[in-house]
């Protein structure tokens, strides 16, 4: 159980499931655009103003607000950065702000990875195979060192 306040009024969250109002005990269904944009708000900066609003039942693997509760309210702002932040519907809570910076590192992630699927497992067939490969380079560079000073120390006697 935890507290969580939506327009200055106390809902108590229960069982990841239930909204319920603690004064009145009424059962809230989730919360509306306008309460998310609201909630959104507080945690943005007033200088970007709201563009749009947009409820999120469900995302791609290469969405970036995947692998997070659905559904969830996405309230876009107007900024040089495409600031978008996610409110989830089921409980008012903020997940999460993206902003181009972060699509960018997400974008370079996903190549040093190697995961060009999911973008956050780095344990995949073609990394292994990346680091066997290293490994090999490695030990044959150590061969040939030993065998080449091996060669030039006999020469010099």
């Amino acid at each position: 159980m935890s507290l969580r306040i939506i327009d200055s009024i106390a809902y108590l969250w229960i069982n990841d499931s239930l909204l319920i109002n603690s004064e009145t005990g009424v059962l809230k269904q989730g919360v509306t655009k306008e309460e998310a944009e609201r909630i959104a708000r507080k945690y943005v900066k007033n200088e970007y103003q709201i563009v749009s609003s947009i409820l999120l039942t469900d995302v791609g693997a290469h969405h970036e607000y995947r692998g997070r509760p659905l559904p969830v309210w996405a309230v876009q702002f107007d900024s040089s950065e495409e600031l978008t932040a996610y409110i989830a519907q089921s409980d008012g809570s903020f997940q999460r702000v993206r902003h181009q910076s972060w699509r960018w590192f997400d974008f370079l992630w996903m190549f040093h990875t190697m995961d060009y699927e999911g973008r956050d497992g780095f344990n995949n067939l073609l990394l292994r195979a990346f680091s066997l490969f290293g490994l090999f380079t490695v030990a044959s560079g150590f061969t040939l060192f030993f065998i080449t000073t091996k060669t030039k120390r006999r020469n010099k006697t």
